[in-house]
């Protein structure tokens, strides 16, 4: 009996369409054998050939799947529609595309994806070998537990922090004690804190777990867990996470500086809601986030009030998984907490998300607003957010705002216009 499934999203055209057969041929050929050596079931949807409506139950099952494998071959507005509902999720999505097929759209054409020929034997051996590498860590790192809890903005927030982590791995590593030497290279010559940065960015769990003893006795055990652990923790991985659980106390009354701590909360969250436990951390979660508020008065405002959307985090996390609107209001309530004490773009754009789940259009619009306003550069993800509250409004500056939108993110645009049926 199958263990895991797997959505397919793609054209597929008319019976006896090219299209139709191109895509039953990915399916048949490529994606299905590989698949079950993994133990997943393929399933795949019909689009309509005119494309007018999405299924219902097509958006579902591409939520809640546990794997995705998207279909970018030829232009289709349904499959970036369902491509942009799969990633609200944060749950796995692997892109394939046709060699010598069209162009991408702007939004995606820097994603990676696996690149396959039909009319060429080898081509479709690649492209099986480049999948089965893809999917092996996924199923090390326990897919079955990936849920959907986490929004957009964690996975922007955990995308910076990581990336902060990795130019920090690029810096010169802190001086290891004496009795530990150097981190030994692999045959390619790539350090240890080389190779792990590397499985980072490849989101490789199996690999990043595996390092992780290697490394353990090569570095101080703050650098370990502020470098090493929060990591691969983000990615999922269940050792890390419970890792940082047993370190959690410990970490948070060392001499560590005041933001790690908070960042060691943040990672911590990421990882529950990775996993999918965030009722599980709860009372770890709020008791380190208490202690730190208890010694926070002389800490920045910005790491103070990081501590409370930590919180919003968790508690969002929850009214996710169990759609108990308690949960929505503690992570409104945190949310305020945190914009009393600090005015952040994010933060605005957090609250405006709860208050639109909980369909207070008009105080989300606020927030929305303030969040552009408050903005660096022009976020594709907050002008959206913005544009489908003026559209629910019958906001006038809906038009303006559309068109900016578009400017910024033609991709976005059309997704967002598909979703409200315009």
């Amino acid at each position: 009996m199958p263990k895991y499934t797997c959505f397919v999203i793609s054209p597929i055209g008319e019976s006896g369409s090219d299209t139709r057969k191109a895509a039953d041929f990915l399916l048949n050929l490529i994606i299905s054998p590989v698949l079950k050596e993994f133990g997943f079931e393929v399933l795949r949807g019909d689009h309509r050939a005119e494309g007018s409506q999405i299924d219902q139950d097509v958006i579902k099952s591409v939520q809640e799947a546990d794997l995705c494998i998207c279909n970018i071959s030829e232009p289709n507005l349904n499959v970036y529609y369902e491509l942009g509902r799969r990633d609200e999720t944060g749950k796995p999505v692997f892109l394939m595309k046709e060699k010598n097929s069209e162009g991408l759209p702007v939004d995606i054409a820097t994603r990676r994806y696996i690149e396959y020929d039909l009319g060429d034997p080898q081509g479709i051996l690649d492209a099986m070998n480049q999948l089965r590498k893809y999917t092996a860590p996924l199923v090390e790192g326990g897919l079955e537990s990936v849920k959907q809890s986490v929004s957009l903005n964690d996975l922007a927030e955990t995308l910076e922090r990581i990336e902060r982590k990795i130019g920090r791995l690029e810096s010169p590593a802190p001086a290891a004690p004496a009795d530990t030497g150097s981190m030994p290279a692999n045959s390619e010559g790539l350090s240890l804190r080389e190779q792990f940065r590397l499985a980072i960015l490849k989101q490789d769990v199996a690999t990043s777990e595996a390092l992780l003893d290697r490394v353990r006795n090569q570095t101080d055990v703050i650098t370990f867990y502020d470098y090493y652990v929060e990591q691969a923790a983000s990615l999922g991985s269940m050792k890390a996470g419970k890792m940082m659980i047993d370190y959690a106390e410990t970490f948070i009354d060392s001499t560590a500086s005041f933001h790690k701590k908070t960042e060691y909360i943040s990672y911590l969250v990421s990882f529950s809601a990775k996993r999918n436990i965030e009722g599980e951390v709860q009372e770890l979660v709020e008791k380190l986030v208490a202690r730190l508020q208890a010694v926070s008065d002389d800490e920045s405002p910005a790491d103070r009030s990081t501590l409370f959307n930590q919180l919003n985090r968790l508690y969002y996390g929850m009214y996710i998984n169990t759609k108990e609107p308690t949960w929505l209001q503690k992570a409104i309530d945190q949310l305020k907490k945190a914009l009393r004490i600090y005015s952040a773009n994010y933060l605005h754009y957090n609250l405006a998300l709860c208050l639109k789940q909980s369909e207070d259009y008009e105080a989300a619009r606020f927030h929305a607003e303030e969040s552009i306003k408050l903005d660096k550069k022009d976020d594709a993800n907050h002008l959206e957010l913005l544009c489908e509250l003026y559209y629910r409004l019958n906001d006038p500056k809906f038009p303006d705002t559309l068109e900016k939108l578009t400017s910024v993110s033609e991709g976005k645009a059309t997704l967002l216009k598909q979703k409200l049926g315009i």
